[in-house]
């Protein structure tokens, strides 16, 4: 494997905890904002997403 990303230097390796608890914490921020705000909402434009984000 080190042979390898050693021949393709644009692939990068990026470890993650074995609990990844921090995954679950962003799952979960992503959980609520959906909750909050994408649900029922209607957007009719980028700027009137950003501003019900923003709220």
């Amino acid at each position: 494997m080190h042979k390898w990303l050693l021949a393709h230097p644009r692939f990068h390796l990026h470890l993650t905890p074995t609990y990844s608890s921090w995954i679950n914490q962003v799952e979960r921020w992503f959980a609520e904002l959906e909750r909050r705000c994408l649900e029922r909402g209607v957007f009719c434009s980028l700027d009137d997403l950003k501003a019900a984000l923003e709220n």
